[in-house]
């Protein structure tokens, strides 16, 4: 297989890399293939086949050619491969595959990665000895529900993600429906939580089983599109588990919410954080500063508010409202007041939220 072979088609000439000089225009892009997303199977057993889904987009401007990659282990080696062919703004699903072999030990976790040659995204992913135990079972049903057995701790966090669509767009909760086991039920608890998109907020407690009711946010449908499991991840406002049929299930209530409002073919503005950058470290009463570029990606102007979250308990200390037009971006700086840390040095996360795409990055005070 040629590795990173890319091949961009550009009026009526074809360029590769290393053989010779494309005609590009200046203001075009070439073609540059991104990870939209990225989902595995697991946790399986050894022998078992793992499923890598993937969904590749053409964000570039041109027409173009990539091999994908399935890189799998801590010693990475190319386990699968697809070559696709995409227009600009093509986006497609495809599914990469390798069979695990047996863990020493009972169990081992490892990485793997799909790799464009341009874009990449990773996840962790858990084999375990045949008939053996994966640990903590995952299973997305549907676009509105999943269910987790098994016997969960005191402090285990289970909190929901989701996207919907009104009558004025879409929209998203991030970690804002859930429980913390010994809060808001007793600990431990063995067997079923079940998370479902539902008419109202509430937690039922039956027997062995758990249901937590998320909100139906959006008139014309709500997705349930991953859940938080791991207290880092909750920390740092991350997902753990992504629903595997959230793709689909979006392009259905989309397709609903414009069949209701006429919009076509046309995306409504959606803000999205391209890039963010600290100077961090800081020292005590120093200002932190949090520069971001936002870009609206949709299909029309649009106006969102952008908020600086700050902390392990997370509050809003700066916004910006922001007015742009479709493919317009812009850089801006916010800010707030570190205090003095106890102990000396403190970290702890900021996040830059649109309200549909936020990004995390960790920031240090010494």
């Amino acid at each position: 297989m040629n590795r990173r072979r890319f091949i961009a088609f550009t009026g009526g000439g074809i360029g590769t890399a290393g053989v010779g000089p494309a005609t590009t225009s200046a203001q075009d892009d070439p073609a540059l293939f991104e990870v939209a997303t990225a989902r595995t199977s697991s946790p399986v057993n050894g022998g078992d086949l793992l499923e890598v889904t993937a969904i590749i987009e053409n964000v570039g401007d041109e027409t173009g050619t990539t091999d994908v990659e399935l890189i799998v282990g801590h010693t990475p080696e190319v386990e699968d491969s697809r070559t696709l062919t995409l227009a600009p703004g093509e986006r497609q699903r495809l599914t990469l595959e390798f069979r695990a072999g047996q863990p020493s030990g009972g169990r081992e976790e490892f990485p793997v990665r799909v790799d464009t040659g341009a874009h990449e995204a990773s996840e962790s992913v858990v084999v375990t000895a045949d008939g053996g135990d994966p640990g903590e079972g995952v299973t997305f049903d549907a676009c509105t529900q999943a269910r987790l057995t098994g016997t969960f701790e005191d402090g285990y966090p289970c909190y929901a993600s989701t996207i919907f669509y009104t009558e004025s767009g879409v929209g998203n909760t991030i970690i804002e429906d859930g429980i913390t086991v010994g809060e808001d039920v007793d600990a431990p608890f063995t067997g079923t939580i079940v998370v479902r998109i539902s008419d109202d907020s509430r937690v039922i407690e039956d027997g062995d089983r758990i249901y937590v009711d998320v909100p139906n946010y959006g008139e014309y449908g709500t997705v349930l599109t991953g859940l938080t499991t791991d207290e880092e991840d909750y920390r740092v406002a991350g997902t753990t588990h992504g629903n595997p049929h959230a793709e689909g299930c979006l392009e259905e209530i989309r397709s609903r919410w414009e069949d209701a409002v006429g919009q076509g073919d046309s995306d409504p503005a959606l803000f999205e954080v391209a890039s963010v950058s600290t100077n961090s470290p800081v020292g005590p009463n120093e200002l932190l500063e949090v520069s971001a570029t936002i870009e609206n990606v949709g299909d029309e102007a649009g106006t969102t508010d952008v908020e600086l979250v700050v902390g392990h308990s997370p509050e809003v200390e700066d916004s910006q409202t922001l007015t742009l037009d479709p493919g317009e971006s812009a850089a801006i700086t916010l800010e707030f007041r570190a205090g003095t840390p106890s102990g000396g040095r403190e970290e702890f996360p900021v996040r830059v939220d649109t309200g549909a795409h936020t990004v995390t990055e960790m920031v240090v005070v010494t």
